[in-house]
């Protein structure tokens, strides 16, 4: 009997062993799926800019390394990696080989994507193709969110640029694929023109007249923009943003050159017929700028009543006004 007893309490223990040891194992497998779920509530959103080795592609992923890296996963698309710029090289950026245009082989890149930046190319006839197809490439793996650059003027759509512009803008809505259009005012960086003039001759030329306001971006405010976006993008459905830092005419950028150079600079303004007459090239480029030119000689809306608090909107900061750059780069027009 004391040994039946023994085996019987023996056989009891080891019911109560089993028991606890499933009950262990489950609170051990709640507890991975639990770990699983978490990670996957903790990963990060991908973000991925194709052209980012621009100027307005690259100032995006500076702004999102430095600002939204613990947020997001930041992948930075450009046609040859090995020649990608040190300003995308930074830590918390993947760089990819991407080639805007080239569906078959983005519709690959793409996969895993949430929020995808075209940076639609500046400097190519063949801008409306090869963004539409990027776009369509983004749509069929799946993407969650597209941003394209237009610009303001695409409301002129019987000028050459701005043809391929509005064929862009009408083209993404049909995507049917959550969307953002950027579009963007002429930058700073196009001053760099007047350098060798202004350091040698203390003069700068252009055709649009002295006094006309002329809307313009820094690049740098630009790519803050657009990395807040692309963070929350969610927020941004449907919308155009038209983005400048500031208001400038060509005789107020005269004087603040003058007073940071100490010297008088000048600006001279050639009539567009001259220029045409001078040029005598069919070029789309050309083309394009006395396009523009004529824009803002006619007193475009688009160039003078801009709404300068979307930048700050977006970003949480101050725009870069005309002076401030000025004074930032004057040292490089001496």
């Amino acid at each position: 009997m004391f040994i039946i007893n023994i085996i019987s309490n023996w056989l009891i223990i080891k019911q109560v062993h089993i028991l606890l040891d499933c009950y262990k194992g489950q609170s051990q497998a709640e507890k991975e799926i639990k770990r699983i779920q978490g990670y996957r509530m903790a990963a990060k959103p991908v973000v991925f800019v194709i052209g980012a080795s621009g100027k307005i592609g690259s100032a995006t992923i500076s702004a999102l390394a430095g600002k939204y890296a613990e947020t997001v996963e930041i992948r930075a698309g450009t046609r040859d990696p090995d020649k990608a710029p040190d300003s995308i090289k930074v830590p918390g950026v993947t760089i990819v080989q991407a080639t805007m245009g080239e569906k078959e082989q983005l519709l690959e890149t793409f996969k895993g994507v949430d929020a995808l930046f075209i940076v639609t190319p500046g400097t190519s006839a063949n801008r409306a193709p090869f963004t539409i197809e990027t776009a369509e490439a983004a749509k069929e793996a799946g993407v969650k969110f597209i941003m394209v650059v237009s610009t303001p003027y695409v409301v002129y759509p019987n000028t050459h640029d701005m043809k391929q512009f509005k064929e862009i803008e009408d083209k993404i809505p049909q995507l049917e694929v959550p969307y953002c259009i950027l579009r963007l005012t002429p930058f700073y960086d196009n001053f760099w023109v007047y350098k060798e003039n202004i350091t040698s001759d203390s003069i700068f030329y252009g055709s649009v007249y002295s006094n006309e306001n002329a809307a313009v971006l820094d690049t740098t405010d630009a790519g803050k923009a657009a990395a807040s976006i692309l963070a929350d993008y969610s927020k941004h459905n449907g919308k155009t943003y038209q983005l400048a830092s500031d208001r400038y005419t060509n005789k107020k950028l005269a004087a603040a050159f003058t007073e940071e150079l100490g010297k008088n600079v000048e600006y001279s303004r050639i009539p567009t017929k001259s220029l045409k007459q001078t040029v005598h090239s069919k070029d789309w480029q050309i083309i394009g700028a006395l396009e523009f030119v004529k824009i803002y000689n006619d007193g475009a809306p688009e160039a003078t009543e801009v709404d300068l608090s979307v930048l700050k909107t977006l970003t949480g900061e101050d725009s870069t006004m005309m002076k401030e750059w000025v004074t930032k780069n004057a040292p490089d027009f001496k």
